[in-house]
């Protein structure tokens, strides 16, 4: 039994959409960020024996967050990368920096058009 290689969906053309570069563009700077204020935050508390520490310690929780946020994109799994977004935009808005939350905010609002985007490819390979 042979399989046509035109119709595998391995060797068939992936649509991406723009909105994706975005989304992984504004999440790899709140993960940059994130790791940046998490470190001084954690080094500030430490040398001053106060609560920055904490805060440092939720950035860097945000910094590995980002990355498995983009992993789900990676993986089409937009509605759970979306709702984690969500999450963790919120708590770097609260412990991090407001650059963070502003980026993955951001990337959250982005998440729409690229579900719609996807859910439009998927209608016209279909019809």
């Amino acid at each position: 039994m042979t399989t046509d290689p035109g119709n595998s969906d391995t060797n068939a053309p992936r649509f991406e959409a723009p909105e994706k570069s975005t989304i992984k563009d504004m999440l790899t700077i709140s993960w940059v960020l994130a790791l940046i204020v998490g470190v001084i935050l954690i080094l500030t508390g430490v040398l001053t024996l106060g609560i920055t520490a904490v805060f440092g310690v939720i950035d860097i929780i945000v910094f590995y967050e980002c990355r498995e946020i983009i992993r789900l994109t990676e993986k089409r799994q937009l509605t759970a990368a979306k709702e984690k977004t969500l999450i963790w935009m919120i708590v770097g808005f609260i412990f991090g920096f407001i650059i963070v939350g502003l980026f993955m905010l951001i990337a959250y609002i982005k998440f729409d058009d690229l579900i719609r985007a996807y859910q439009n490819s998927s209608s016209q390979q279909i019809h």
